[in-house]
This record gives structure tokens, C-alpha cells and sequence, in this order.
């Protein structure tokens, strides 16, 4: 059995989400606007940003996990920055970003 500190990521989590459910909340700012993209124009440029972010900016793991090419993955880095603004240089921006997707999901 696992105790608060084994899943305490996932409990703050869980607790987030219900507060963003409660006050009926959805995703703002860079990510939202990746998502609207998305579901505009039938791209995954939301799974890229999971996958980079998922990976610590690493884009050869990141592109073998979407299973496109390096290249194919960094064409797609620079498109998503440009359509949502999320700056990948910024931790803050990135933490917000990765908070997002977890608590919305990668579909909203």
C-alpha cells in the first residue's frame, strides 16, 4: 500500500484538477491556443510539446517518441512556438505548460 509521500506528485495533482473542474476552469494562454490549433488544422503539435517535455528538451528522445525524424520533430517545435508564443526558454512558461497537460490532458 502506498503512502502520501509515495504518490504525492499525483495526489497534487489530482487536487489541482478537481479545483480547476470545480470552478470550471479550462486551459489558458500558449496551450490553449496549441489546442485550438490542433483541433482546427488536425495537427499533434500538442503531443510534440508533451513529447519535448516529457523528454527535459531532449529532441532525439522526443522525436523517438512521437516516431518522427529529429528534424521532422524540430521543424515542429519552431511551428508550436510560433502559433501558441510559449517561450521553451522560459522554466516558468514550461512548468505552466507541463501543469496544463497534466491536470486538462493533451485533449480539451
Amino acid at each position: 500500500m502506498a503512502g502520501y509521500s509515495d504518490v504525492h506528485f499525483e495526489a497534487l495533482l489530482l487536487r489541482l484538477g478537481d479545483l480547476a473542474a470545480a470552478e470550471e476552469q479550462t486551459p489558458t494562454g500558449p496551450y490553449q491556443r496549441l489546442l485550438r490549433y490542433d483541433a482546427e488544422h488536425g495537427t499533434e503539435l500538442a503531443a510534440t510539446l508533451g513529447a519535448y517535455l516529457d523528454s527535459f528538451g531532449d529532441v532525439n528522445a522526443a522525436a523517438a517518441a512521437v516516431h518522427v525524424h529529429s528534424n521532422t520533430f524540430r521543424y515542429r517545435l519552431r511551428r508550436l512556438t510560433e502559433i501558441s508564443g510559449l517561450d521553451l526558454a522560459d522554466p516558468e512558461a514550461r512548468l505552466a505548460a507541463m501543469l496544463m497537460m497534466r491536470i486538462f490532458g493533451r485533449r480539451h
